[in-house]
């Protein structure tokens, strides 16, 4: 009988054989766009970035509500509602569209 030779696992390398972000890729997403492979659609590439309202930017505006009765100017609402700095941030596959994950500003990212 012959020995039984066994074959080499082989490794997977994405397209770029850049090392890819699939695993944790939400444990790394910040308010830029990150480069990971796609979940959905494998691409590899750049993150597309969507700023919504997020439980921070209401957190911002009751401060400015509260400091604008007795410090600031009420004219100062409209800010966290307008700048991207106050906002989460929404991950999408560039290819696909698909939903990659969210940056909170405040509490858990998903």
């Amino acid at each position: 009988m012959a020995p039984h030779r066994s074959q080499p696992i082989p490794i997977h390398r994405s397209a770029s054989h850049t090392p890819s972000m699939l695993v944790n890729a939400k444990k790394y997403l910040s308010d830029r766009p990150q480069l990971l492979d796609c979940p959905r659609c494998k691409q590899h590439g750049e993150t597309e970035l969507r700023f919504v309202n997020g439980f921070f930017t209401y957190v911002a505006f009751l401060v400015i509500l509260v400091s604008g009765i007795f410090v600031l100017p009420l004219f100062f609402l409209w800010v966290p509602f307008c700048v991207d700095t106050f906002k989460d941030v929404e991950h999408h596959c560039s290819a696909c569209k698909a939903w990659i994950g969210t940056y909170r500003r405040l509490g858990k990212s998903t």
